[in-house]
Protein backbone atom coordinates (compact mmCIF):
# COMPACT_ATOMS: atom_id res chain seq x y z
CA UNK A 1 0.00 0.00 0.00
CA UNK A 2 1.22 3.58 -1.06
CA UNK A 3 0.79 6.78 1.16
CA UNK A 4 -1.97 7.64 -0.49
CA UNK A 5 -3.72 4.14 0.09
CA UNK A 6 -2.89 4.37 3.57
CA UNK A 7 -4.29 7.77 4.18
CA UNK A 8 -7.62 6.87 2.32
CA UNK A 9 -7.73 3.82 4.68
CA UNK A 10 -7.30 5.84 7.95
CA UNK A 11 -10.10 8.29 7.08
CA UNK A 12 -12.31 5.68 6.00
CA UNK A 13 -11.57 4.09 9.24
CA UNK A 14 -12.40 7.01 10.93
CA UNK A 15 -15.38 8.12 9.27
CA UNK A 16 -16.59 4.42 10.22
CA UNK A 17 -16.25 4.70 13.92
CA UNK A 18 -17.62 8.53 13.96
CA UNK A 19 -20.45 7.27 11.84
CA UNK A 20 -21.02 3.69 14.02
CA UNK A 21 -21.03 5.99 17.18
CA UNK A 22 -22.65 9.15 16.16
CA UNK A 23 -25.69 6.09 15.04
CA UNK A 24 -24.94 3.64 18.40
CA UNK A 25 -24.77 6.33 20.95
CA UNK A 26 -26.58 9.37 19.47
CA UNK A 27 -23.88 11.32 19.99
CA UNK A 28 -24.84 15.10 18.54
CA UNK A 29 -22.04 16.66 16.41
CA UNK A 30 -20.38 19.00 18.86
CA UNK A 31 -19.41 16.26 20.95
CA UNK A 32 -17.96 14.19 18.21
CA UNK A 33 -16.06 17.45 16.86
CA UNK A 34 -14.80 17.97 20.80
CA UNK A 35 -13.64 14.41 20.74
CA UNK A 36 -11.63 14.72 17.79
CA UNK A 37 -9.93 17.62 19.05
CA UNK A 38 -9.16 16.48 22.09
CA UNK A 39 -7.60 13.33 20.53
CA UNK A 40 -5.95 15.55 17.66
CA UNK A 41 -4.18 17.57 20.89
CA UNK A 42 -3.14 14.71 22.72
CA UNK A 43 -1.46 12.95 19.24
CA UNK A 44 0.14 16.41 18.65
CA UNK A 45 1.23 16.91 22.09
CA UNK A 46 2.59 13.38 23.06
CA UNK A 47 6.67 12.61 22.55
CA UNK A 48 7.32 11.33 19.39
CA UNK A 49 10.71 10.05 18.09
CA UNK A 50 9.99 11.40 14.95
CA UNK A 51 10.41 15.02 16.09
CA UNK A 52 13.55 16.44 17.18
CA UNK A 53 14.17 19.83 18.36
CA UNK A 54 17.65 21.27 19.12
CA UNK A 55 18.39 23.59 21.22
CA UNK A 56 19.11 27.56 20.08
CA UNK A 57 22.50 27.92 21.17
CA UNK A 58 23.18 31.87 20.26
CA UNK A 59 22.89 33.21 23.90
CA UNK A 60 23.99 36.89 22.36
CA UNK A 61 21.29 39.65 23.60
CA UNK A 62 22.75 41.89 21.29
CA UNK A 63 21.70 40.59 18.55
CA UNK A 64 19.29 42.57 16.29
CA UNK A 65 16.29 41.22 14.76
Amino acid sequence: MDINEQTDALLFELQNTVNRFHTEFDINHATIVGCLELAKIDYLTEPSEDVEFEADDDDDETASF
